[in-house]
């Protein structure tokens, strides 16, 4: 090699992804190992070319790679892009080839020198793994470090943070002696314990509500006021964990247990000064609000949770399923509002989430998808008026809140989505029997549905109607799957633009329409098939591995993949947040790192694979329930 080459490899190989993150001995090993080569426009790589050769990194120029077989578009590549890796321990033919689509530059780093450097390290070697899932994993994982090297949410267990010096007193202790152990203890919670075992739990507000305005004698037990129903958490368990579950269920102090035996207690101020995570306890202020301007007020805050919840470092996952408990205290509190105003409903009814507050999937943008479904039928006018006006005032109040009217007008304020129950069995086996795309087209919101507030049997019943129709009309899920392989995902990327598997570009990608939401929608053709009532994405993949629909690897293939799009969204809307800009679901290649770029291939061509193997799992409707 020409010396004087050397300063120019160096610097390229210490920008491009994954070389950046060695030291500089290493980087100085590769850069001298680096073997030139020049390409003209339309020359071919293939085969022993290929196979057993080393990682190929594009110094200037452009390529295609097409699979072997059948000419198939895999990824359009630019300058910094890399190949090569998948076909490091093959011989002889190879699964893809390169096409060269103008003249082109290439740097190989050979095989020998590869090797070396992913012996001595973990993150190289990951890096460089032939399966895309575990590529993709070791960004996921990093993305959740805390780089300041201060423990953050990620890296603490609730039974690192937990109070050991709390009240601690039996069922038969006095109020008033298990008062004076909450004043020493300066808690707020004291955890009542017979023969080891927590039996209830009780506050100094019970304490105060019960003996001073409910005029009961301080000499009374303990159990006579105690909560028996005791929400835990295993000391174990990530403090993100212990933050989610009080937040779900509106608690501020958790008793800790190791293997059954209490150790400890974790308090809201404890979380907070571990996490910074202030607006989440907003689910309490939301819970305590007793007008929908206020509500309307709290709102406001849901942009600041969002960011919060991001900047400590969270799994996309967690972030929404914070956001949707959210979600759900909004509605519940409007419920329980328009009841308390007026009145008990006139017979039992089921308030329905469905989209992606249905999946636990609430993020900045999201709308309002809900439904209504009554007990019984018919109503009288007065009735209908009830809950005519309960759908209306939910709905209307949610737009106030920061959850946007849903455009297609799939929400219970539509009367044609707040019916009796008898009326939800109806749709869904036309829904079912009809199996035409436009039939499913009009549904599809309501594949994904959740319990939120009411008489729960009554859309758990819905839930298992729609899961015996899908097993005798195999069908309706063979159409499903050709209406959500429609969209595909675009599999190149340069700086400027996005080239989609046409080969046609545009000047932004749709991260959720061209990529997340495609994994949803093969998540929901397993899941209903697998017969799972859960409409959680990651919940429905375990459920097609646990009934041989797919395999463990396919089920983490796709889990990674959802994970790393949904961070890179996220990332993307934080950054225009910062910046004082609006975020969206539209994403600029200019924006993207190579890093990213290299990474959202991965992740797409995991999307297309999978897109395909549904096409032929369902096709016909074949290859259901076997």
């Amino acid at each position: 090699m020409d010396q004087s080459l050397l300063p120019n490899i160096y610097d390229f190989i210490s920008s491009t992804p994954p070389f950046s993150q060695l030291e500089q001995l290493q980087k100085d090993t590769v850069a001298t190992a680096v073997v030139i080569s020049y390409h003209g426009k339309g020359e071919v790589l293939q085969n022993e070319e290929l196979t057993g050769q080393g990682l190929f990194l594009i110094r200037s120029g452009s390529a295609e790679q097409l699979d072997a077989e059948s000419g198939t578009l895999l990824a359009r590549l630019g300058a910094g892009d890399s190949f090569g890796y998948t076909q490091l321990s093959k011989q002889g033919q190879s699964d893809y080839k390169v096409v060269f689509l103008e003249n082109t530059l290439l740097y190989l780093v050979n095989r020998k020198v590869l090797t070396l450097l992913t012996n001595d390290n973990e993150s190289l070697d990951a890096a460089l793994n032939a399966k895309e899932w575990v590529r993709l994993s070791s960004v996921n994982e990093s993305a959740g470090q805390n780089n300041s090297g201060i423990p953050g949410i990620r890296n603490l267990c609730a039974g690192e943070v937990c109070l050991t010096g709390f009240a601690k007193v039996t069922a038969s202790t006095a109020l008033r002696e298990t008062a004076k152990q909450l004043a020493l203890t300066h808690t707020e919670l004291a955890v009542v314990q017979e023969e080891g075992k927590i039996v209830g739990v009780v506050s100094g507000r019970d304490i105060l509500r019960s003996c001073v305005a409910g005029e009961l004698s301080a000499d009374e037990p303990t159990s006579s006021i105690m909560h028996g129903e005791v929400i835990t958490i295993e000391a174990k368990q990530p403090l993100y964990e212990a933050l989610q579950t009080q937040v779900m269920y509106g608690v501020e102090n958790l008793p800790v247990v190791k293997e059954g035996r209490l150790i400890g207690l974790l308090t809201s101020e404890q979380l907070l000064s571990n996490t910074g995570l202030q607006a989440l306890f907003l689910t309490k202020q939301i819970m305590r609000a007793q007008s929908v301007e206020r509500l309307s007020e709290l709102g406001a805050q849901n942009r600041e949770v969002f960011s919060i919840l991001l900047e400590g470092n969270l799994q996309p996952h967690v972030i929404q399923q914070m956001m949707s408990h959210l979600a759900d205290a909004y509605v519940r509190r409007l419920l329980g509002m328009y009841e308390e105003r007026h009145g008990q409903p006139p017979c039992s009814y089921a308030f329905m989430a469905a989209g992606s507050l249905a999946r636990n999937e609430v993020q900045l943008l999201s709308d309002q998808d809900n439904a209504l479904i009554l007990s019984r039928n018919p109503l009288n006018s007065a009735e209908e008026k009830y809950f005519a006006e309960l759908s209306s005032f939910v709905c209307e109040s949610l737009d106030k809140c920061g959850y946007p009217l849903c455009s297609g007008h799939y929400m219970a304020m539509n009367p044609q989505w707040r019916v009796s129950a008898e009326k939800w069995l109806e749709y869904y086996s036309s829904w079912i029997a009809d199996a035409s795309q436009q039939a499913i087209l009009n549904s599809m919101v309501f594949l994904d549905t959740r319990f939120l507030w009411g008489d729960e049997f009554l859309v758990t019943r819905l839930q298992n109607h729609l899961i015996g129709l899908i097993r005798d009309n195999h069908r309706f899920v063979a159409t499903l799957c050709n209406i959500s392989t429609t969209v595909q995902p675009p599999l190149g990327t340069f700086k400027q633009f996005v080239l989609t598997r046409d080969g046609k570009s545009n000047p932004h990608l749709n991260i959720k329409k061209q990529a997340v939401n495609l994994i949803v929608e093969i998540a929901r053709m397993y899941g209903l098939s697998a017969g799972c009532r859960s409409a959680d994405t990651y919940l429905r993949l375990e459920s097609a591995v646990k009934n041989k629909l797919i395999t463990e690897d396919d089920c983490r293939e796709l889990s990674e993949a959802y994970t790393f799009l949904n961070g890179m969204r996220f990332k993307h809307q934080l950054l225009s947040l910062q910046s004082g800009g609006e975020p969206s679901n539209n994403i600029e290649p200019k924006d993207l790192t190579q890093f990213e770029r290299n990474h959202l291939r991965d992740a797409l061509r995991i999307v297309a694979r999978h897109q395909n193997a549904a096409k032929l799992h369902f096709a016909g409707g074949r290859g259901l329930f076997n």
